[in-house]
């Protein structure tokens, strides 16, 4: 396989003077200029920068942009091998046989040509689809050295300063965790919080040197002169880099945006500290998640993109941004990154395929869901000093069974009937709340989605390193007692030997004594949930404690603030006493947001709004476009358990009638009261009064059963009933045609659906 070089030699008055090399052996002089005017280069950065944000404006504009692509590719590639005929010939006879194409430059200029478009006019797609193609500022070949692993170490560090007014800070890392538990990959990855860089430095410190093959950075980046620093608004950035002061500096300075802890401000890092501190510690790789990181700025030979200041600055590899990405480009691009590179694919082979999917799937998500084709797979930039060499090794047997074990201790998320959705927002603040503080109550109306979000979780915190293990309490299950709880967790984080000392013949005050300590020096998740129970709250199951088990267990969780066991609390009402515990830390749990009750609104329907048992698209389509279904939306308020019920409905009646129904149950979801958990039963009550009479009497039968029941087990769960007096008359030949007649108004979901 053959590797084309192309070497920058001099600028000329019109563009440069290059080498063009095949295999390191014959040289052939080139002329290169940029194949665009100025206007025309801003228009390809309209098209990737900002027609996503109106789509259905300017669309002759980004057609013309879109074919500007190949035009630019194949001028490029007559300029670097057709004007020289022993060059051509060169070419063709290995042009079935490229490996890789290398681009070696000096100044921001050349390495601003959009080298990745190069096209040759004979071949259907761009060569950087079907080759590597990297870029170097010159020619090394030294490596980083990785300490030898059975696995690959991944560190994500995800900055979102702006929480609710920034980018969805698990757009990245949610698709690639759920890749890896799908996948059953070795690979160990850990989620930095809070992401700050004191915050990177002290992480990688800990871990020591060699120990991480990849540190992501899917942040905020730029390329800024010193005027340019100086008028970014200080109430919304710091520049810890610099100290006191910035001081003035010629040229300009590659910058990422790290959190600094306050919500809303962001620390600017100057790229050649962050890759000392990335070098020092031998992390290979760095992917740079930021929009225009690779993008070069014009106009002075000092100017260079924040990837390439990164590799200047001593990085092996990165792998950075050419224009902003949009995050289905970027959703596309990582997975197959990730996907490849753990099925041992070489990184740059993995670079290159994550390359083809975003040529393959062009689609991409833009404003007022609308859905637009970009050719963006010309954005990844891929800058490179050496081969990189991860040194995996195989497992020995005692670091299998170590890794099995750690993996056998997590706990298994169970997807509700439309999987989980959205709480990316609230994930966030609810972990930056427990930085702060370690004890938290997420409160919220019933059939908010408590429950399923503290379960979710407990998933998400121990497979991303924030906890190491968790216990859940749900007082919807048992009263649970401080002894039940202290019993239960022992169980859990003592083995053998010594779990049967501790259960059995350890003094239950000295077991909590030894409990405290554990927890508060250790990184666990507790989690007890459902606590309206406790006192007893209108409208929850009564699990209640008296008031001398509330205050044993009201001291034991006083005992856990300021420990590293991140205690959460979840339920209906604020809890007052809990106050010495909480100091006010309480996370209000609300409806989805707009995206995400679309999202769910989806699925739903696609289950829903079925004809000869196909999902019917016209009429969902009809249901969309109709006001009706939009108040109807607006009524439900994005609460899942209420959107799950009602909609549901839409199978058998329009969406004009369930608002009738709703209105006179009285429904107020969308409105300011205080207490929605009563509408929300009011929705389940709709739904319920739709069933015929019989199909009411007999799903009473099922009220003893709080979780799933096995449908073939109903007709001997039947039979037990009727010798019962008060079921002798109950019709329980009709007792699975009932069900059937849930599940079609959405009060039941069957769980292999």
């Amino acid at each position: 396989m053959s590797i084309i070089t192309i070497r920058e030699q001099q600028k000329t008055e019109t563009g440069f003077t290059a080498v063009l090399t095949f295999d390191g052996d014959n040289e052939y002089p080139i002329e290169v200029c940029d194949p665009f005017t100025p206007l025309e280069e801003a228009r390809l950065e309209w098209y990737f920068e900002r027609w996503l944000v109106f789509p259905g404006l300017d669309t002759v504009k980004a057609e013309a942009a879109k074919v500007s692509v190949r035009s630019y590719g194949e001028s490029l590639f007559e300029q670097v091998f057709k004007r020289d005929d022993n060059a051509y010939k060169e070419y063709e006879g290995i042009r079935n046989a490229i490996r890789q194409i290398e681009i070696i430059g000096k100044s921001p200029e050349f390495q601003a040509l959009h080298w990745e478009a190069l096209h040759d006019p004979q071949m259907p797609r761009p060569l950087a689809v079907d080759r590597v193609m990297v870029r170097k500022l010159k020619q090394v070949s030294e490596r980083a050295i990785v300490a030898p692993s059975p696995v690959i170490n991944l560190l994500v560090v995800t900055a979102r300063p702006g929480e609710e007014n920034d980018v969805n800070h698990r757009t990245i890392s949610r698709p690639l965790i759920e890749l890896i538990g799908q996948s059953q990959l070795r690979v160990n990855v850990d989620l930095l919080r809070p992401a700050t860089f004191e915050a990177l430095s002290d992480h990688l410190e800990e871990k020591g040197a060699g120990f991480y093959h990849i540190v992501h950075l899917d942040m905020h980046g730029a390329v800024m002169s010193y005027e340019q620093l100086e008028s970014m608004p200080r109430d919304r950035f710091t520049f810890r880099a610099f100290g006191e002061q910035v001081e003035p500096f010629e040229g300009v300075k590659g910058f990422l945006s790290f959190e600094s802890g306050v919500p809303g401000k962001s620390d600017l890092r100057v790229a050649a500290e962050l890759a000392d501190l990335l070098t020092g510690r031998n992390v290979p790789v760095c992917i740079l998640n930021a929009c225009q990181s690779a993008k070069q700025v014009r106009g002075d030979e000092r100017e260079t993109s924040l990837g390439a200041a990164l590799m200047a600055a001593g990085m092996q590899t990165v792998l950075a941004m050419g224009y902003s990405v949009t995050v289905t480009a970027a959703t596309i691009l990582m997975t197959t990154l990730y996907q490849q590179l753990f099925a041992q694919k070489s990184l740059d082979e993995a670079i290159r395929l994550g390359r083809k999917a975003l040529c393959d799937r062009q689609e991409r998500k833009a404003y007022f869901n609308q859905t637009i084709r970009l050719e963006d797979w010309l954005l990844p930039v891929v800058y490179r000093r050496g081969q990189v060499d991860f040194g995996l090794r195989s497992f020995t047997p005692d670091e299998k069974t170590q890794f099995n074990l750690a993996k056998s201790k997590r706990f298994r998320f169970q997807d509700p009937t439309y999987g989980f959705v959205g709480r990316d927002l609230e994930i966030l603040k609810i972990e930056r709340s427990l930085l702060r503080q370690n004890v938290l109550l997420v409160q919220g109306m019933g059939g908010t989605g408590k429950t399923t979000l503290l379960n979710y979780l407990r998933e998400w915190w121990q497979t991303t390193s924030f906890v190491e293990q968790s216990f859940y309490f749900g007082y919807d299950e048992k009263a649970w007692t401080l002894q039940q709880i202290v019993f239960e967790i022992g169980k859990q984080v003592y083995q053998g030997h010594e779990q049967s000392n501790f259960l059995y013949s350890t003094p239950l005050e000295a077991q909590i004594e030894e409990l405290v300590d554990l927890l508060n020096s250790q990184s666990f998740g507790l989690m007890l949930d459902n606590l309206e129970s406790v006192t007893g709250q209108p409208l929850a199951i009564q699990n209640t404690l008296n008031s001398e088990e509330q205050g044993k267990l009201r001291d034991f969780l006083q005992r856990l603030v300021g420990g590293k066991t991140k205690v959460v609390l979840g339920s209906r009402s604020r809890e007052a006493w809990l106050d010495g515990v909480l100091n006010g830390a309480v996370y209000e749990l609300r409806g989805l947001d707009e995206e995400s009750r679309t999202a769910l609104a989806e699925k739903i329907l696609a289950r829903q709004i079925q004809t000869n048992g196909m999902q019917d698209d016209r009429k969902i389509e009809r249901l969309r476009q109709s006001d009706d279904f939009k108040k109807l939306m607006k009524l439900l308020a994005g609460y899942p358990l209420a959107m799950e019920v009602v909609l549901g409905n839409l199978r058998r009646q329009s969406a004009a009638e369930i608002l009738a129904g709703l209105d006179a149950a009285d429904v107020t979801l969308d409105s300011g009261s205080e207490d929605k958990t009563a509408s929300i039963l009011k929705c389940v009550e709709y739904s319920h009064s739709n069933l015929s009479p019989d199909a009411q009497k007999l799903l009473v039968c099922l009220a003893p059963f709080s979780g799933f029941i096995n449908r073939t087990d109903l007709p001997r769960y039947a039979e037990q009933l009727r010798q019962l007096a008060p079921f002798e008359e109950y019709p329980f030949e009709q007792f699975d045609e009932a069900i059937g007649e849930a599940i079609n108004w959405g009060l039941l979901s069957p769980m292999d659906a």
